[in-house]
């Protein structure tokens, strides 16, 4: 009788330490599944970034590249965004060849429409402007930008951010 005393005992301690390994497995396997969410997040997050500056990363060139950052700051006023539109196209009159001025202004205002804020094409561009750029034309860009920020009034606070990096970029 201890016998069978002594097997059911080993049994049931048998049965109790595969029953908690069987929870610590599925424990480590939800810790793992967990890591691997939070790391799909991560890469979605960093896809999703690179996603939005996709617009910005095809532009080549410097008067494309400034007219989109025009829109950006347009965009701050949404309410003037149509005057901004006019005073680009009237202030690129020169810069631009009137045949293709429609077409730099429909691509920078859907290149602008992804960018969250007016200081991500000023780091963006900042190398292309540098380069291609002498200092009469980067103080024609500040000129235009303080125009297109002047549209409907006083700059936001945003607009006026953008502008001193702007300035502070190109001319330093």
């Amino acid at each position: 009788m201890a016998f069978l005393g002594i097997l059911v005992a080993a049994i049931s301690g048998a049965v109790i330490w595969y029953w908690r390994f069987k929870m610590v497995r599925e424990a480590g396997n939800e810790i793992i599944d967990s890591v691997e969410r939070m790391r799909g997040a991560y890469k979605r997050g960093k896809l999703r970034k690179q996603a939005e500056a996709a617009p910005l990363a095809s532009i080549a060139d410097p008067v494309i590249a400034a007219v989109a950052f025009f829109f950006c700051l347009g965009n701050e006023k949404p309410m003037y965004l149509d005057a901004a539109k006019d005073v680009v196209r009237n202030r690129m009159k020169g810069i631009i060849r009137p045949g293709d001025m429609e077409e730099v202004l429909v691509f920078g205002e859907w290149a602008s429409r992804s960018v969250t804020s007016p200081e991500d094409p000023i780091r963006r561009f900042r190398d292309l402007w540098l380069k291609a750029l002498d200092m009469q034309e980067r103080q024609q860009l500040i000129g235009i930008a303080e125009d297109v920020a002047a549209v409907g009034g006083e700059r936001t606070k945003e607009q006026e951010y953008a502008l001193q990096m702007l300035r502070r970029t190109l001319m330093n």
